[in-house]
């Protein structure tokens, strides 16, 4: 942990020490893997958390009755301590009321996904990835895969940046996530993008929620073909299964090298906390975030004429 907060600190000196470092990282990305795992810390924190400060400070900051959260999670610094993951789901729930939605990221983990250290590098044309929208295995942890088992939850039809929600919103954000001839993940149908139209809070329990903030590609998405960088996407082939319906398609999904190389990510945590959009606390050990996601696109549309926030970019 201490580690990662040096990192953090390192990165967000400027967007160009994270830009040098990131080609550091991914020159030496199978080494450094490698490396990781072999350190990784077997300490396991027993210390009881008091649940009821993270609601209050989750109460707050917009998540209250009636209120739309996509949740951003790592159950990990929960472990343990106080919580299983059904209760954690439970207790949202409850803040949020029989009137409020609760949604997660839920990415699917393709049988075929590419190793660590072959992401950058050009995908086969001939790749076809199958996504089942009912059995795909959840890759972005285990609360949103508790989530998922719920009957009365939705998961999303399209297989690139899917989520899965429960509550009187669920089936309204992802009945149009497939409609158009390429729709984006994020894009102007897409469940992300409603959720931004609803006013969707975003949370962050136990994770670094600007690293995992998938809802910034709203500002990208929606912009299409008027995003300033050309070259953006890269065409991706499906099969879309989701009980009888199946379906394949081919769809853009932003370029790997984007992400792994261009974006300034601590800059825009820093930026943020700054501005006064993202607010971060800790109690016992977790770090809890809350922003709200009309407020992020809204500063993300006044920033990214240059394409922001991606840098060293070609003009």
């Amino acid at each position: 942990m201490a580690n990662d907060s040096l990192i953090r600190r390192v990165f967000s000196i400027s967007p160009h020490m994270e830009m040098f470092l990131r080609r550091i990282y991914w020159k030496n990305v199978k080494w450094l893997s490698k490396k990781a795992k072999s350190k990784k810390s077997m300490e396991v924190n027993s210390t009881p958390i008091n649940f009821n400060k993270i609601e209050d400070f989750l109460s707050s900051n917009g998540v209250r009755e009636g209120a739309l959260i996509v949740v951003h999670s790592a159950y990990g610094p929960f472990k343990g301590r106080g919580k299983t993951p059904s209760q954690i789901i439970e207790a949202l729930l409850e803040l949020i009321g029989d009137t409020g939605t609760l949604a997660m990221p839920a990415m699917a983990a393709f049988k075929n996904a590419v190793k660590a250290e072959d992401y950058l590098n050009e995908a086969s044309p001939d790749a076809v990835y199958e996504y089942n929208v009912i059995k795909s295995p959840i890759k972005t942890g285990v609360l949103p895969l508790i989530l998922h088992k719920c009957a009365r939850s939705i998961r999303s039809r399209h297989p690139i940046n899917s989520m899965v929600a429960m509550g009187p919103l669920a089936e309204a954000i992802m009945r149009d996530n497939l409609k158009g001839a390429s729709p984006l993940a994020c894009g102007k149908n897409s469940s992300w993008k409603h959720c931004v139209d609803n006013g969707a809070v975003i949370v962050g329990l136990g994770t670094d929620l600007t690293h995992s903030l998938t809802m910034i590609h709203v500002a990208e998405d929606v912009l299409d073909e008027r995003w300033p960088v050309d070259d953006w996407y890269a065409n991706k082939t499906f099969i879309i299964k989701d009980g009888d319906y199946e379906e394949k398609r081919t769809l853009r999904e932003r370029s790997p090298h984007w992400g792994a190389l261009h974006y300034g990510e601590r800059t825009l945590c820093k930026d943020l906390i700054n501005a006064g959009i993202l607010k971060t606390t800790t109690i016992n050990g977790i770090t809890v975030e809350v922003l709200n996601s009309k407020d992020l696109i809204e500063f993300l549309m006044q920033k990214n004429s240059s394409g922001y926030p991606y840098f060293w970019l070609k003009k």
